[in-house]
């Protein structure tokens, strides 16, 4: 009895073994190609057609697509400040905000972001406004609340809402949605190199800034 069941047993332990493997080897496979379709994800460039339509203005190489209400973008301010520092002698880097036609969800917050550009005072308030909407849930998007909050960091309300009726906030919401959606944004921080590659980070920040400012000198994908 013993001796038929000690066959059996070495069978049993085999397939069970086998199978491991087995199994072992298809969740490699898995993952690794998973890997790799995230990996292509994270870096896609415009063909020369949709590259010859672009909208982006000339001179801005390097362009981070952002929202007051997107956590990442306010841990990336310093990131982002040191990149611009490294740019090369005559290249660019501007911050656009996230903006579709609805200015639903990120994009809520893009008409108050376009009027303090053009007031001339956003960078100085971009820090309350990250957390007047992630820290303090303050809707900048609601005019009443948005007007408290003006009030609050001493900006003029009334010429607040003069210059949001100008034709320069008008045309730059404009231009900012024309953007967002010609590049199919759907995410931020994303950033857009020489109107071409649309990236989004995929590593610590230094190294996405060296892969950043490769692509700008080189305009082609970095090794990886």
């Amino acid at each position: 009895m013993k001796k038929r069941i000690l066959p059996i047993l070495a069978y049993t332990v085999f397939v069970a073994v086998i199978s491991a493997l087995i199994t072992t080897a298809w969740i490699h496979y898995l993952v690794r190609n998973q890997s790799s379709d995230e990996g292509q994800q994270v870096l896609t460039s415009l063909s020369a057609d949709k590259l010859a339509k672009s909208p982006i203005a000339d001179g801005e190489d390097i362009i981070e697509i952002f929202s007051y209400g997107c956590h990442y973008c306010a841990l990336n301010e310093k990131n982002v400040e040191a990149l611009e520092k490294r740019m090369p002698a005559g290249k660019k880097l501007v911050r656009l905000h996230f903006s579709l036609d609805n200015q639903g969800g990120l994009a809520r917050f893009a008409p108050v972001f376009a009027t303090l550009q053009v007031m001339g005072i956003e960078e100085a308030h971009r820090e309350s406004a990250y957390d007047a909407v992630m820290k303090n849930h303050i809707d900048l998007g609601d005019p009443a609340k948005r007007d408290e909050w003006l009030a609050e960091n001493k900006i003029n309300v009334d010429e607040y809402h003069k210059v949001s009726q100008s034709a320069e906030v008008k045309n730059l919401l404009d231009y900012m949605t024309r953007v967002t959606q010609y590049y199919d944004i759907n995410a931020t921080p994303t950033f857009i190199v020489s109107k071409k590659w649309v990236a989004i980070q995929d590593r610590d920040f230094t190294s996405f800034s060296d892969k950043l400012l490769s692509i700008l000198k080189n305009d082609q994908a970095p090794e990886k």
